[in-house]
């Protein structure tokens, strides 16, 4: 993920952190990903997953963005 966002990893675990539901400073981030360690890497590659929250997020995400494809434009 690092590496496609041109981002560090220390960067990338700081992000992904406020993601959870709680960040590396114990303070309550936003509920969107889980963090889970990949067992056959022997705990060097996450697996990230959405909460139901972070699906609910982008499902809307995903209606409004066809919402804005299907548009005839009409109105604007």
């Amino acid at each position: 993920m690092e590496q496609d966002l041109g981002l560090s990893v220390a960067s990338g675990s700081r992000n992904t952190d406020y993601l959870c539901s709680q960040n590396r400073l114990k303070k309550a981030g936003l509920n969107l990903i889980t963090k889970e360690v990949e067992p056959a890497q022997h705990g060097r590659r996450l697996i990230l997953r959405l909460t139901p929250l972070g699906v609910r997020i982008k499902d809307d995400l995903l209606n409004e963005l066809n919402g804005f494809h299907n548009h005839t434009g009409d109105g604007i």
